[in-house]
């Protein structure tokens, strides 16, 4: 009989440590279930960084296109502006004479829109200088607006054609800055 009750003894200490271990396994459980795993954002930073890029990519586009507009413009208001001046010059009676006011005037007006030009570009300098994902492509598109106000230099020299030499030099490093944005 002693070993029947030592029997009883031994598996009601297994059934109690049987019961424990189910205890731990539940209560374990349980607490993971209950914490919340991390929500990670929907976008992930390569993306956002790749969204900076792309949007600085059109921002240089953007002025690629306003400069190029402004350069054929230009081309055709300096054209005149000088054909004006030679006539002036020459004392010749033709349509290409104006007043040496309108010439001023027209002049004035080439100076504005370059400074119009150059506000753009030192807004496009700006932004890539204090976007910390764009600050490594900065150096690429420094000093374009340093081109335009030489430009603007030019024309206030008569050097339009020079200025006009500028203009393009702009143009091209912008572009050379878009092909480095990858």
């Amino acid at each position: 009989m002693l070993s029947s009750a030592a029997g009883a003894s031994q598996r009601r200490r297994r059934g109690t440590a049987k019961r424990h271990r189910a205890h731990v396994v539940r209560r374990t459980t349980v607490v993971r279930s209950t914490t919340k795993r991390p929500s990670w954002p929907s976008t992930s930073y390569a993306e956002k960084e790749q969204s900076e890029i792309r949007a600085g990519r059109d921002r240089i586009a953007s002025q690629i296109k306003a400069l190029t507009q402004f350069v054929y413009v230009f081309a055709g208001v300096s054209k005149g502006i000088e054909n004006a001046e030679l006539a002036n010059r020459n004392s010749e009676d033709s349509s290409a004479t104006l007043s040496v006011e309108q010439i001023e005037r027209n002049k004035a007006k080439v100076r504005d829109s370059i400074r119009n030009v150059r506000a753009g570009l030192d807004a496009l300098e700006s932004s890539f200088r204090f976007n910390p994902v764009l600050q490594n492509y900065y150096p690429s598109v420094a000093g374009v607006a340093k081109l335009v106000q030489t430009a603007d230099s030019q024309v206030e020299l008569n050097n339009l054609d020079q200025a006009g030499r500028s203009l393009i030099q702009a143009v091209n490093k912008l572009t050379d800055a878009l092909v480095s944005l990858r």
